[in-house]
């Protein structure tokens, strides 16, 4: 692998479908099913939206009068893109500095706010390199035979109150960039998100409300029990490709 932009991530959740994606079962949700999630850390329905201030929208009748100087304006209003429901993504931890506190010797633990929010999602984790995955993806092919096309970020986060600053929506000029930003309330888990489509064809779900691709096992991975990562000192070392905790 070339390690100049590798890092480690970590995938929380059930050991059982943590051993799947282990073992090259790469499942991505569709990103309607986050918007229906109910749980507060896992379901965003502002997922892909960009928020408009209500105060600035204008909507005129056949007379030329504004509605709303007779009708309450709604409270909320948001730009999106029209039939994006079945986008594939994948979401893990980016296991960065910005959630870690150091402590000597190379050696660093997790903010506390970074292990309260992550043990939400399961008692287990898988931890993998995130070149690995990619080039997982890159060597795979759906049922039809067609190449994978992907992109991938780390998730940027804003006031989603703040409708003036909206820059991270456009960053590249992508009309992608919209899926990797979201609101402060996420912020701690510091996420690295992949969204990947067939490069001839749109994807079909094939699995539940997302996309299963199949792939090799993973070279270098290593579940653990997240009480286990989460709460010891962690030194993260890249030597010949290997996870050292």
């Amino acid at each position: 692998m070339d390690n100049s932009c590798n890092f480690l991530i970590a995938k929380f959740g059930r050991e059982e479908h943590l051993k799947q994606l282990q073992n090259g079962e790469i499942y991505f949700n569709a990103v309607q099913a986050y918007r229906d999630d109910g749980t507060v850390y896992r379901g965003d329905p502002m997922e892909g939206k960009i928020p408009i201030d209500p105060a600035k929208i204008k909507l005129y009748d056949q007379a030329g009068r504004d509605i709303f100087e007779t009708i309450p304006r709604p409270n909320t209003i948001v730009e999106s893109l029209v039939g994006d429901e079945n986008l594939m993504m994948f979401c893990a931890s980016a296991i960065t500095t910005e959630i870690m506190d150091y402590v000597a010797n190379d050696i660093w633990k997790f903010k506390e706010e970074f292990k309260s929010e992550m043990q939400k999602f399961g008692d287990h984790v898988l931890l993998i390199w995130s070149l690995e995955l990619l080039e997982h993806i890159a060597k795979a092919t759906d049922i039809t035979g067609q190449k994978i096309g992907f992109i991938d970020r780390r998730i940027l986060y804003r006031d989603l109150k703040d409708f003036d600053n909206t820059h991270e929506y456009r960053i590249t000029g992508s009309p992608l960039d919209v899926y990797f930003v979201k609101g402060l309330l996420y912020k701690n888990q510091n996420e690295w998100r992949v969204i990947i489509d067939g490069e001839r064809e749109e994807l079909k779900i094939n699995c539940d409300r997302g996309f299963l691709l199949q792939t090799s096992p993973f070279q270098y991975s290593q579940i653990m029990k997240t009480t286990d990562f989460l709460n010891g000192e962690i030194k993260i070392q890249m030597d010949n490709n290997k996870i050292d905790l």
